[in-house]
């Protein structure tokens, strides 16, 4: 099916359609033919299927439901036989009807898509699930050829496929030309069963990793070339997280969106060893009991034995699952409970803050200039009382109580500079929809900071906020 746009054909092999299992088999496409350029699309089809069926033993059945490949009945040269003859009636336009392709809107010939070509999609037996009781979605011949190489641009992750997907398309590009090259690669060796396993069983961690690769590799997405800056603004990555396999087939969407990817990068880009010390900290593990975080080494040991990055990377992590989740609240008692004990760079925190709560900069600045007042001059016991006070505070009401004993003991202290005004306390400490809580926690951690720098040790007991995490 080809249609011209101001004169020029587009191969729906391979152009962009939006629908991501159509548009990761169009990138293996891309690729393949990049690479084999000899070859033509017929060609590629005999190659993945001979590597489907001799090199996988027909190991799809998370792809497609009792295919020409997946069916029992359909081991050996029989598979490949049955469906190199189904690919090459659909490229001759063999069958099928006019109408429109679901996937690239073109109208030509289409030809039903079903759970044994097409991915979760409905049954052909199950004709109710399809408009107008048809026996699949109708398709396009390249729609269907791009859904069969699919599997060669894609890992396993965990029981399930796991499909990355990106509004940048040179995001999306990347990780799909990696995993061909480390299928072939694999193949090459001898030593590639199926398609390629993950790491990763838990599609938060998974979602993360990827972004990791991205800013180490994807300098279109992530550095910009003039300043030498993170341009990762608007970058958002999707997994699909899907089986097609027998009577429960299911697909979950994790989505890290733009914003927190770009706060993510920031702090890789800039605030690595900081971000790394607190991220590293937070993994966990019910199989790996009374261990310690060695921050020199970058381990977690126990008195047994000591797990590098590349094993606990795959451990629970509940910032992780926070930043995706969008829970702020985690977040914030995450980075109080870590400032405690260890010097953590205030910027990451006002980055968290203006990135992704959309606080404004001046209730930062303001939040940092309190807490040099409450540190700067005082004796370790009056900071102490004065932190007690604070983490004491249960309501939006001791909170502002609080805040205006400071002004009492700053008019006391002889200065003329108020410690802040009255346009100050309403629009910027206490603004409509501000939440108390983030108020003092954000107070208690300027101030944790603000004492690492001047090496002073105050023992407050932060009850509240330790149980809550």
């Amino acid at each position: 099916m080809t249609t011209e746009t101001t004169n020029i054909p587009i191969n729906w092999l391979t152009h962009p359609t939006g629908d991501p299992f159509a548009d990761i088999g169009g990138l293996v496409i891309e690729y393949l033919q990049s690479k084999k350029p000899d070859k033509s699309i017929m060609e590629l089809i005999e190659e993945v299927t001979n590597i489907y069926v001799n090199k996988w033993d027909n190991n799809l059945h998370s792809f497609f439901l009792n295919s020409t490949i997946t069916h029992n009945s359909n081991k050996g040269q029989k598979g490949i036989d049955k469906t190199l003859a189904f690919y090459k009636g659909l490229w001759e336009e063999k069958g099928g009807e006019i109408g429109y392709c679901r996937i690239t809107g073109q109208q030509g010939k289409v030809y039903p898509g079903a759970r044994d070509n097409h991915i979760m999609s409905g049954s052909a037996t199950l004709i109710n699930f399809h408009h107008g009781f048809e026996s699949g979605i109708m398709l396009s011949k390249e729609a269907l050829i791009r859904i069969f190489f699919v599997p060669l641009g894609v890992e396993q992750m965990g029981d399930k496929v796991a499909v990355l997907m990106s509004n940048n398309e040179d995001v999306t590009r990347f990780f799909v030309q990696k995993n061909v090259d480390d299928n072939f690669r694999d193949l090459g060796s001898g030593i590639s069963k199926s398609i390629l396993r993950s790491d990763f069983s838990n599609p938060t961690n998974a979602l993360f990793d990827y972004a990791n690769q991205c800013i180490e590799n994807v300098q279109t997405a992530t550095l910009n070339q003039e300043t030498g800056k993170s341009d990762t603004k608007g970058v958002t990555l999707n997994l699909f997280h899907f089986t097609n396999f027998g009577a429960s087939p299911t697909i979950n969407l994790y989505t890290l969106p733009a914003r927190t990817f770009l706060f993510y990068t920031y702090c890789m880009v800039y605030y690595r060893k900081e971000w790394q010390n607190f991220l590293f900290r937070q993994y966990s593990s019910s199989k790996f009991k009374n261990a310690f975080f060695d921050e020199v080494s970058g381990q977690w040991e126990n008195d047994k034995e000591k797990v590098e990055y590349t094993s606990y990377k795959t451990w629970r992590n509940p910032v992780l699952e926070a930043l995706l989740n969008g829970d702020s609240n985690r977040i914030r008692k995450a980075f109080l409970v870590h400032s405690k004990e260890h010097i953590f760079n205030f910027k990451i925190v006002e980055l968290y803050q203006i990135n992704i709560r959309n606080m404004d900069k001046r209730t930062l600045g303001k939040i940092k200039a309190l807490a040099d007042f409450i540190v700067d001059d005082r004796s370790d016991d009056e900071i102490k009382k004065a932190m007690t006070r604070l983490n004491g505070a249960k309501n939006t009401n001791e909170l502002r109580f609080f805040l205006l004993k400071l002004v009492d003991d700053n008019y006391k202290k002889g200065n003329k500079e108020p410690l802040f005004s009255i346009e100050e306390y309403t629009e910027y400490l206490f603004p409509d929809g501000t939440y108390w809580k983030e108020i003092r926690d954000l107070l208690l951690i300027a101030i944790y900071q603000k004492l690492h720098e001047m090496n002073k040790q105050v023992e407050v007991e932060l009850e509240d906020i330790e149980n809550d995490n």
